[in-house]
């Protein structure tokens, strides 16, 4: 009895050691690079793992106080050898990550989300929903749903001394179906009733008069 107390012993501080390494690091994003790199040594060992990092990576990005943080974790996901922000293959995924209007792609990636509820998510709580995996020459291509996109995205995951990286993500920026709230502004943009409070707070752009030319111009 006491040589089994003293394996459930073992095994209870094998399971506190493995809560330690991953518990408080997996809750919420990462708080910096030195966190986010520490973690990539375990997560990042399998495809899956390898894949959230990257999400997280992305999320941090979204927000301007982590985003010099974010550049770097991006860059080691990537397997990138240089800052995102200067090569021109990414040119395109750096300003959809700049620009609030398409954060909703990257939310489309967390289970839960949908048009329906304009892809609302928690970046510090979120799952990823993997569909299958596909061996090609050097890389591995791993699917995953968006709720916004019919068909699962493939993103390109490629193994470096033991840990996986995306090496292509052009799948994770692709379009998807707008938010709900997006589509009912749109309708609605001529209806004054559905103006936000302080969207107008900003004067309107003055114009000389003096340069406008007749109607006539206008159309020509």
């Amino acid at each position: 009895m006491k040589k089994l107390n003293k394996y459930l012993l073992g095994g209870l501080l094998a399971l506190a050691a493995l809560f330690g390494a991953y518990g408080e690091a997996s809750a919420g994003l990462p708080r910096d690079f030195q966190e986010f790199r520490a973690r990539y040594q375990q997560e990042g060992r399998t495809m899956e793992g390898a894949a959230k990092l990257y999400f997280e990576a992305v999320f941090s990005y979204m927000n301007e106080a982590t985003r010099d943080e974010a550049s770097k974790m991006l860059r080691y996901a990537m397997y990138m050898p240089m800052p995102i922000e200067r090569s021109s293959n990414a040119r395109t995924f750096v300003n959809r990550l700049r620009d609030e209007s398409y954060h909703h792609i990257f939310r489309s990636f967390a289970v839960g989300t949908s048009p329906e509820n304009s892809y609302a998510m928690s970046p510090d709580n979120f799952e990823l929903d993997f569909v299958s995996r596909r061996r090609e020459s050097d890389y591995t291509i791993l699917s995953l749903r968006s709720s916004g996109a019919d068909s699962p995205r493939g993103v390109w995951m490629k193994e470096y001394d033991g840990l996986w990286y995306m090496i292509n993500n052009a799948s994770t920026y692709v379009g998807v179906r707008p938010p709900q709230s997006a589509a009912a502004a749109r309708r609605n943009a001529h209806d004054a009733d559905f103006d936000e409070e302080g969207q107008w707070d900003e004067p309107p752009i003055e114009t000389n008069d003096e340069n406008i030319g007749s109607s006539d111009d206008f159309w020509n």
